[in-house]
């Protein structure tokens, strides 16, 4: 039993080790940046044409390219979580401690040896000293608090005594921010859809490899339209979603490059977008025979070559092959062989490489469709990042611009049965020493106009 609590209590104690603190700030701070400047999300076959072999195995074995989901992450944000969590602990009790102490006597010749403190002597009685100095304090930095003393007056004056507690904001902030990164790497997704033109898809290919995950509704890409720059280049695409939940419209609305729609939590970005081939009418002439045959291939459906048990198979379409412009991958199967293809350029009808064996071929016509690719992104965590992030910053601000500083009087008859009365102030504050002393210097400037005066209209005066 008791070997049990050693245990508990030296996990506890390294818990709440500054070095801890460092170590996993670093580590965090290096998954971020593995995560930052290695894509996130790739296929095996990205990362094979990428990197070479080795480097596709530790990237893959460490989750490199899905880094925010990884369980090493995801525990580092734990192991801070629970650092932070310690340390506020550890250290709250002392910080109340302090915020709750009140001193009940001042002793002069202490105020004396303090870094800021002044003395006077006035002329003034000592119960008229009494009724100006806390109006002059007040005045001047803050209400004063009378402390009980039959043969003086003793008067303290703070402010910002609560600024011990903004260190224990940013805290709360931090955890906020690593609560919300936790949420959303357990909770949340990132992957991506492609969606023809006029067709509906409900499932989201996951980035981290996992297969696809179905939403709770349908996707539909009512239209999509592209620009292009004079050299070429895209200079803005465009798709139009629909949003379509248990058979009924419910959003409708076009997305652009930076101008997402989110529904249900789910944000849809426009990523990419590229050409598919519906179908396509080709022209075969045999070699031999000299026949020519005109047949539509739709996309990825065998068609039978008249005459023939060979089937013709259309199997995939690109926009621009090896900068010869549209090109159509089209297969030869036949019985008892393994099935053979060559690439055919649409726009190069007399080109001698556009062959499927025996056969020359010419596309006569392509009925291509855009597809737009979506980006699909949900982060159930990332209010609390943002609520964190924003108390953070008020923290971080309130924690260097507050300062807690404190001004101490005393005041007593300089000598029995006399009417002159010494005074002590003195002042202290955990920050911003400069400005304290010309803020300590300007009371004791008035304190030392308002009590040399009879005139008690003086001490408003001033």
């Amino acid at each position: 039993m008791q070997q049990k609590t050693s245990f508990w209590h030296s996990a506890y104690s390294n818990l709440a080790s500054m070095k801890l603190t460092v170590f996993l700030f670093l580590a965090l701070a290096m998954g971020s940046l593995i995560g930052t400047l290695l894509p996130q999300g790739l296929t095996e076959l990205e990362l094979q044409n990428r990197f070479g072999p080795r480097a596709v195995w530790w990237i893959q074995t460490l989750g490199l390219h899905d880094v925010y989901h990884t369980g090493w992450f995801r525990v580092l944000l734990v192991l801070l979580s629970a650092n932070l969590i310690v340390c506020s602990i550890q250290r709250l009790p002392k910080t109340l401690k302090l915020i709750k102490r009140r001193e009940e006597r001042i002793k002069p010749e202490k105020l004396s040896k303090f870094t800021y403190h002044f003395e006077l002597t006035s002329r003034l009685p000592l119960n008229e000293v009494e009724l100006r100095l806390p109006k002059i304090i007040a005045q001047e930095f803050g209400p004063v608090r009378t402390l009980p003393d039959s043969n003086a007056y003793g008067g303290v004056s703070e402010k910002g005594r609560f600024s011990p507690l903004m260190v224990y904001v940013v805290h709360a902030s931090v955890l906020l921010i690593l609560v919300g990164a936790l949420i959303g790497s357990i909770f949340g997704f990132k992957g991506f859809m492609n969606i023809t033109e006029g067709d509906t898809a409900h499932e989201v290919i996951l980035s981290s490899g996992q297969g696809a995950l179905a939403l709770p509704f349908a996707v539909r890409c009512d239209d999509f339209d592209v620009s292009f720059y004079d050299t070429g280049a895209p200079q803005e695409f465009r798709s139009d979603l629909s949003i379509v939940e248990d058979g009924r419209e419910v959003v409708k609305r076009p997305i652009r490059v930076n101008d997402p729609l989110s529904y249900r939590g789910i944000t849809f970005y426009q990523a990419s977008y590229g050409a598919v081939i519906k179908n396509a009418e080709v022209e075969f002439q045999e070699t031999g025979s000299g026949k020519v045959f005109k047949i539509n291939l739709p996309y990825m459906r065998p068609v039978t070559i008249p005459g023939t048990s060979d089937q013709l198979q259309l199997i995939e379409y690109r926009q621009d092959f090896s900068h010869f412009g549209p090109a159509l991958a089209i297969a030869l199967l036949r019985e008892g062989k393994e099935s053979t293809g060559s690439w055919i350029l649409v726009d190069r009808p007399e080109f001698h490489g556009n062959r499927v064996e025996d056969y020359r071929v010419k596309v006569l016509k392509a009925d291509q469709s855009y597809f737009t690719g979506l980006q699909v992104k949900r982060d159930p965590g990332v209010w609390l990042v943002w609520l964190g992030f924003t108390t953070l910053l008020l923290g971080i601000g309130s924690t260097f611009c507050m300062s807690h500083r404190k001004i101490w009087v005393w005041a007593a008859p300089v000598n029995p049965g006399q009417s002159s009365t010494k005074v002590v102030v003195a002042g202290r504050t955990n920050k911003s020493p400069l400005a304290f002393e010309r803020e300590f210097k300007r009371v004791c400037d008035r304190m030392q106009a308002g009590l040399q005066s009879n005139d008690p209209k003086r001490t408003d005066q001033v």
